[in-house]
């Protein structure tokens, strides 16, 4: 059986010299556990600006998304994008691979029709493709 890792890699030699330290990861991990020994406390507290109709409306909003999203989780995104490209993705230049980059980009902070090799893609009021 031969050896785990990549073959490249030398004894000795980090594959990551760069990345997180020791110490940080042991002070992330002492971090996440101090904030979980507080998480029922937060949450009551939450619950409490929650039902405190003295407080106002936006710190009751906002009290009500925390708790959602901590019991179900961040709501998921989801975003349509219409593309025409003339040409394969592996035989394009990386110049290309940008430039088809930034377009994408572009179209997930715009709501204007996303445009490709000078051909305007609209969806259909439905929503549907066709």
């Amino acid at each position: 059986m031969g050896k785990a890792g990549n073959p490249n890699w030398l004894p000795g030699i980090s594959g990551n010299p760069g990345g997180r330290s020791r110490e940080l990861a042991q002070q992330q991990s002492a971090a996440r556990l101090k904030a979980a020994s507080h998480s029922i406390e937060g949450i009551a507290y939450l619950v409490k600006v929650l039902r405190s109709e003295a407080e106002a409306t936006p710190h009751r909003l906002r009290a009500a998304t925390e708790l959602l999203n901590r019991g179900l989780g961040t709501p998921q995104m989801q975003v349509d994008i219409d593309v025409i490209v003339s040409r394969k993705i592996n035989e394009m230049s990386l110049d290309e691979l940008r430039q088809l980059e930034e377009r994408l980009a572009g179209a997930l902070t715009s709501a204007a029709p996303l445009l490709l090799e000078g051909q305007r893609v609209d969806k259909e009021p439905d929503g549907s493709d066709g």
